[in-house]
């Protein structure tokens, strides 16, 4: 499943200016300017400098950090100055998922990033962009402030970044079994998108929050009912649903958030059920597989 995480911010403080995370997420293109600054081989040159990556929104794809940093920080009307001001939500893929795009885009299978040409590699690329406009869309439509405007992705003010590249930590268990060094980059696709997102809506008239507490609950205010909060689940179903659908993907029951969650803060008579569909299903695809080596 594509794991959709809300955080205040990466690591640092969301009540003043966004600067630090904005900064911190150019890490990747210096990355990439370095290695280009060791490669010789021109093409090889060329090929490192196309995956260099701007800021996205939901209607543009090559914005600046500083347009970043202004728009977000001047969003914050009438927040005080202890109020969050930004919340920066991440999108990270399972190798399957990945190779799913991938294979979309390329028609063939694909291991690693460095194995798709120049124009794969941007058509890649640009469907996780597409993609995390869908999920915030649902960010959007999670919030259940419809009446209020706050309809789609288009009303919302965040940015976004795609990276491709991830290194291991001291706290990486290959790390602490002695099979890598903190540091090295880790193999195969490790594509990701980091988002940072206004506290206020476009209009800066709404304040929202999906670290709130409250799970679509039902208020009374002035003898009508309205919808309030931000339900975390259903974003990360949504969002899956949207990424079968975009992919075309098939997705497993073991891969499945709902039977997940299940598995893990389900009663025991909800986890064996849940278990039971998962080796049923794990059957049918060992019986097609055996199936195609065959030429069945």
């Amino acid at each position: 499943m594509p794991i959709s995480k809300v955080h205040s911010s990466s690591g640092g403080n969301n009540t003043g200016s966004c600067s630090s995370l904005a900064n911190y997420l150019e890490k990747e293109n210096m990355e990439l300017d370095k290695m280009s600054d060791q490669e010789k081989d021109q093409d090889k040159k060329m090929n490192i400098e196309s995956m260099k990556q701007q800021f996205f929104t939901h209607e543009k794809s090559d914005v600046s950090h500083t347009e970043v940093i202004s728009s977000i920080d001047n969003n914050k009307k009438k927040l005080g100055k202890e109020d969050a001001k930004f919340f920066a939500p991440t999108i990270n893929f399972s190798e399957k998922e990945q190779q799913q795009i991938a294979k979309m885009v390329t028609g063939r299978n694909i291991e690693n990033i460095k194995d798709l040409n120049v124009k794969e590699f941007k058509a890649y690329n640009k469907a996780i962009q597409d993609y995390a406009r869908k999920v915030m869309d649902n960010y959007a439509k999670n919030f259940n402030r419809k009446d209020k405007g706050l309809e789609t992705g288009k009303d919302l003010v965040y940015y976004g970044k795609v990276e491709h590249m991830r290194k291991y930590k001291g706290t990486d268990k290959e790390v602490q079994q002695g099979k890598v060094k903190s540091g090295e980059y880790k193999k195969g696709l490790q594509s990701h998108v980091h988002l940072i997102v206004s506290r206020k809506d476009k209009t800066q008239k709404l304040k929202l929050s999906p670290m709130a507490n409250e799970r679509n609950k039902t208020r009374k205010i002035g003898g009508n009912e309205y919808k309030v909060g931000f339900d975390r689940k259903e974003w990360i179903q949504a969002n899956e649903k949207a990424f079968d659908q975009q992919f075309q993907y098939k997705r497993q029951e073991i891969e499945k958030f709902q039977n997940q969650n299940i598995l893990k803060n389900g009663s025991p008579s909800e986890k064996a059920k849940v278990i039971k569909t998962i080796e049923k299903d794990n059957e049918i695809a060992k019986t097609k597989n055996s199936q195609n080596e065959l030429g069945i």
